[in-house]
């Protein structure tokens, strides 16, 4: 019985992550590039988060991922300079 329940307990950790995503359906979801990487579908909060996370800054477009998006996130905004 241990066994079972330490299964699902996994089973419902590991598909958290996408139940993420979708619950942020609302929200505008956009390319997030934090110190790592770059990945799509995060809301702006979410990457805040995600940045925060990693210790460095981040940057986040309203849009799917390019090849102009980079990592790891600036430490400025480049139009701000």
């Amino acid at each position: 019985m241990n066994a079972r329940v330490l299964l699902l307990a996994f089973a419902v950790g590991c598909s958290a992550s996408t139940a993420r995503v979708a619950a942020t359906a609302r929200e505008p979801v956009g390319c997030c590039c934090t110190y790592g990487d770059c990945r799509e579908r995060f809301t702006q909060e979410e990457c805040a988060s995600e940045g925060e996370f990693q210790g460095w800054t981040y940057t986040w477009h309203n849009r799917e991922c390019s090849a102009h998006d980079v990592y790891p996130a600036p430490d400025y905004v480049p139009s701000s300079r």
